[in-house]
């Protein structure tokens, strides 16, 4: 899979999987401590040991309070180190001030797993006394989940280790949450959507374990089917670019803005901007984003249906207008529905009233009943030909949707399960309470039709992920010629490279161009451009103390002989001249034009992921539409594939109206730009013209 990345990170790979491993004391602890009990039932450590106790914890539960002799029942200890036996987890709720005492009494004691309830470090600036809890635990091998976090659920364990709701409903979904606030608010929602987790965990303010630590943990973990994180951002963007993905990973990441992008001077470095860095991030690793918390679960409950095994799709409905509705949201995602209107009719034309329609969608109608949905369900589980299945139902006063659900949960146990079907009941009460039985059996059911849809979609998704063949992918090395040529200019002082120059690199790092040559006369230019063949040609000025060149005459297109050139040259020295009196005029660039679609690559450095690598349409259209993606260096072809498939105007490059892309040529420009990615600051090829015949680096800029 994708995402498996020679990067380097802040941890070894020892350390990191000793981390990982301790997880284990968290999750599935034998004993666990409270440091910090409390016999008041206003106060935090009064809710989590009520919590772990209430919860039906099966080990020795040990609450640490130097006053109480017992709290609900339970008797109490003054330190950790009162403790007869082991400890495997402890829970610390006391002060700042005391909680690297706790920590070093964790270690005296053997603890390899801690949460760190307490507030009051990097969130309000205490920078140095959070990396201190850090530094000491992983010199003792501590994991630390933590600090300023409401705790943990752990539904496998009946463990709650945390000041939030009781009685989540088990399930398979592993729920992240960088916000103790909304995770508690969402765990009383999915609790009333009946939507089953195995845990939520609190990440507070990452001091060490973080998402990275829980997904890798969370892949060997057999009570868990989907992780589902939500993130607001990342510590260390290359240490997570090693994670290793091998379930499901739904991301819902806050914050799409730009204020974290760097000032940049280039096109590439303009449309970089957090938001799309992080897109790029999770589409490299195999993680699939959500918009909103109900896509994102419903993303995640689709993810316990079988994998789908065809792309064909059946809709029933009782609704000719939802099933509409359904129709353009599986056109808008990609999904396919099955198209045979003979089989169709003859399959389904039995379960509906004469009225009915056969087409698909299959519309039972709102006279049709629940027998209707029963018989139509059935078909579309037991038939081959389809291979996945989404059920709609709009209330009316004839059907109670309870009772289709019922009828859905049975048919679909009946059949062992054997294909992926979602659910969409529009309504009131009635069809919430249907929703909730729906959810109890791991169906996956929503109450809005392109949450079912784009949680279909996700499985699908899903299945292409994880047939990507994975294969480390090393970091590419730049050719010696070319390091030396970016060098003798970083000596010079200067910050960015010639257009001459930045040709003569990207050519020896393997960037197609057309034909192109420098020269400082007239005659020089017409000895060039006859050489190479070269007409139609554009000639611009070279010169370190212009940047716009077309602002002060600089640069002539579709020059078509030597005449024309000879006359051109000296006209553009004139006028440059003039409008920039003072510039040092070096000589000209030229370059052979050639006809095709605009795109541009490019490279900036992202202050969190390093490296990242940019395509899209170029010329104006970048400009106006935005329309790039990104990778974040290195990545192998595969990758590059993906990158070019992910543009909206992907349609232009597969040659529509006459229009058409060399895509390996295009692959070729975007492996061979990271060579010099960890040299240079930025790169901008705009535009990268291609035709059906190659491509060409028409222009191009390297800022060192």
């Amino acid at each position: 899979m994708s995402g498996e990345a020679c990067c380097e990170c802040g941890d070894s790979a020892v350390d990191a999987r000793v981390k990982v491993q301790n997880l284990k004391k968290i999750f599935n602890p034998k004993t666990v401590a409270i440091v910090g009990a409390s016999s008041e039932p206003g106060k935090v450590g009064y809710q989590i040991l009520n919590n772990v106790v209430q919860n039906g914890f099966k080990g020795k539960i040990y609450p640490i309070n130097k006053k109480a002799k017992e709290i609900l029942g339970v008797p109490c200890f003054t330190s950790l180190l009162d403790i007869p036996g082991d400890v495997d987890f402890a829970v610390i709720a006391v002060p700042a001030p005391l909680v690297e005492g706790v920590l070093k009494e964790c270690a005296q004691k053997n603890v390899k797993g801690t949460v760190i309830i307490t507030s009051g470090f990097s969130e309000i600036g205490k920078v140095k006394e959070e990396q201190a809890l850090k530094d000491f635990a992983d010199k003792n091998d501590i994991a630390l989940l933590g600090p300023n976090t409401f705790g943990f659920v752990y539904t496998p364990a009946n463990l709650n280790a945390s000041f939030g709701p009781t009685n989540v409903t088990p399930g398979k979904i592993a729920f992240v949450s960088q916000s103790g606030a909304l995770a508690i608010s969402l765990m009383g929602w999915t609790m009333m959507e009946k939507i089953g987790l195995a845990a939520v965990v609190s990440l507070g303010n990452k001091a060490d374990i973080g998402e990275k630590e829980l997904i890798e943990y969370f892949n060997d973990d057999p009570n868990v089917s989907v992780i589902l994180i939500y993130m607001e951002g990342i510590k260390d963007g290359r240490k997570f670019m090693t994670t290793k993905v091998r379930k499901p990973v739904v991301i819902l990441k806050s914050g799409s803005s730009q204020r974290g992008a760097q000032a940049a001077a280039s096109h590439t470095g303009s449309l970089s901007g957090s938001d799309k860095i992080y897109s790029a991030v999770f589409n490299q690793l195999g993680m699939m984003r959500a918009k909103t918390f109900t896509q994102a679960f419903g993303a995640a409950t689709v993810m316990s249906m079988p994998m789908p095994q065809g792309d064909e799709t059946v809709i029933i409905t009782n609704g000719g207008g939802i099933g509409v509705s359904a129709t353009d949201e599986c056109e808008n995602s990609g999904l396919k529905l099955l198209e045979d209107p003979v089989w169709l009719e003859e399959k389904f034309r039995s379960t509906m009233p004469e009225f009915g329609s056969t087409k698909n969608p299959i519309d039972v109608t709102g006279g049709g009943g629940c027998e209707s949905y029963r018989k139509a369900v059935h078909i579309a589980l037991t038939e081959d030909k389809i291979k996945s299945l989404i059920v709609l139902y709009c209330e009316t006063a004839v059907t109670d949707p309870v009772q289709v659900a019922k009828a859905i949960v049975e048919e679909y146990n009946a059949v062992k399960r054997n294909k992926p079907i979602v659910v969409t009941m529009v309504g009131g009460e009635r069809s919430r309470q249907a929703i909730q039985i729906l959810n109890e059996n791991q169906i996956p059911a929503m109450t809005e039709v392109r949450e079912a849809v784009s949680g279909l979609k996700s499985l699908y998704t899903w299945k292409e992920i994880s047939l990507r063949p994975k294969e480390k992918v090393k970091n590419p090395e730049i050719p010696a010629k070319a390091l030396e040529l970016i060098e003798a200019v970083r000596r010079e002082g200067r910050t960015f490279l010639l257009e001459h120059e930045s040709r003569q690199v990207l050519e020896l790092c393997g960037v197609p161009m057309p034909k192109w040559g420098f020269a400082t006369t007239a005659d020089e230019a017409v000895k060039v451009a006859e050489e190479k063949k070269m007409y139609p040609i554009a000639m611009k000025i070279a010169s370190v103390d212009i940047i716009h060149k077309s602002d002060v005459g600089g640069v002539i297109l579709n020059i078509k002989n030597a005449e024309d050139l000879k006359a051109r040259f000296a006209q553009m020295m004139e006028t440059v001249k003039k409008n920039a009196p003072k510039a040092d005029l070096l000589g000209v660039n030229l370059c052979q034009m050639v006809d095709g679609v605009q795109c541009i690559v490019g490279m900036n450095k992202d202050p969190q992921f390093g490296p990242a690598v940019m395509f899209g349409l170029g010329g104006i259209f970048v400009e106006v539409l935005k329309d790039v993606s990104f990778r974040i260096v290195p990545f192998n072809e595969s990758e590059a594939h993906r990158l070019v498939g992910e543009i909206k105007a992907k349609k232009l490059l597969d040659g529509y109206r006459g229009q058409g892309a060399h895509k390996e040529s295009i692959i070729k420009t975007l492996m061979a730009i990271q060579k010099i990615s960890q040299h240079v600051k930025e790169v901008d090829i705009n535009p990268l013209i291609t035709n059906k015949d190659g491509s060409y680096a028409v222009d191009a800029r390297i800022i060192i």
